[in-house]
């Protein structure tokens, strides 16, 4: 697992919290999470990366023991983005692959866009290239409108609040504890702040052909509501591999750890060895 204590790095004047497993003078694997989560939600699947591979996780801006400044102009994707070059330089890590969930896969991108010579190899999963395109479907804006309802949830009342209403359909007591526990570590600004770089992140669709020239590995949850929208990305990237995964949700790493694993683990091995990475499957 990962060591302790958690060490912190410094940008412009902001303390951000990361955690490391694995043999140093191994290739790199950086993990960026999902929004409202923290580098804790790789703990499934950090034993099996750590075995042959340098894993590092981070806590994003607004998120677990990484800064959340109360400007709210303080958030932007090129600034989330710039956080993870950051941890990069101060691990002095010139090469690695990246792998993001979610939240984390919206700042994957911005990072491959704007830096790929930095990345060996990238995997997305349960993300999307931006945040509109008419092809999304309805159960992709039902999310959207969740998210928003639960924003607003914050602006007014904070983010304890919401973890109360959000504990309140939880019956088993020692889980909804855990669920206002959570919420309530939750910065407001920290919330607030990205779920704005969510809705006015760059459209990097137009980019995609063009700038990510690393092997990419898509990871699709067959019931997430943003399939859809993962699947407008996939078709920007011919090269790519798709993964699609049986009968799980939002979250694949955490949903499903043991298959993501050994699916990610495989796309590594298939671009170390320099075999072709690109072609589409559905995985139980």
């Amino acid at each position: 697992m990962f060591h302790q204590p958690v060490p912190t790095f410094e940008r412009d004047g902001l303390q951000f919290a990361y955690e490391t497993a694995g043999d140093p003078s191994l290739p790199a694997v950086v993990l960026l999470h999902g929004f409202t989560s923290d580098l804790r939600m790789w703990h499934p699947v950090i034993g099996e990366f750590a075995r042959r591979y340098f894993v590092v996780a981070m806590d994003l801006r607004g998120h677990g023991q990484s800064a959340a400044p109360e400007d709210l102009d303080a958030y932007t994707a090129e600034q989330l983005a710039g956080d993870v070059r950051a941890l990069l330089d101060h691990l002095e890590l010139d090469l690695c692959a990246l792998i993001g969930c979610s939240f984390g896969g919206m700042i994957a991108l911005q990072f491959a866009v704007t830096w790929p010579e930095r990345l060996a190899a990238l995997v997305l999963s349960d993300t999307s290239a931006a945040y509109r395109h008419p092809a999304y479907d309805d159960r992709y804006w039902q999310r959207e409108r969740s998210i928003d309802a639960s924003t607003e949830i914050v602006r007014t009342f904070g983010t304890a609040e919401l973890g109360k209403r959000a504990a309140a359909s939880v019956t088993d007591p020692f889980l909804a504890r855990g669920v206002r526990e959570r919420y309530a570590r939750l910065s407001a600004a920290g919330w607030l702040g990205c779920a704005r770089v969510r809705k006015e992140r760059p459209d990097l669709l137009p980019l995609l052909r063009g700038r990510l020239t690393m092997p990419v590995l898509v990871a699709i949850g067959e019931d997430d509501p943003v399939r859809s929208a993962s699947e407008v990305m996939a078709g920007e990237l011919p090269d790519a591999r798709v993964v699609t995964f049986r009968g799980t949700g939002h979250g694949v790493p955490v949903l499903a750890p043991q298959a993501f694993a050994r699916e990610v683990l495989r796309f590594f091995e298939d671009v170390e060895e320099g075999r072709p990475v690109a072609g589409q499957r559905t995985t139980g």
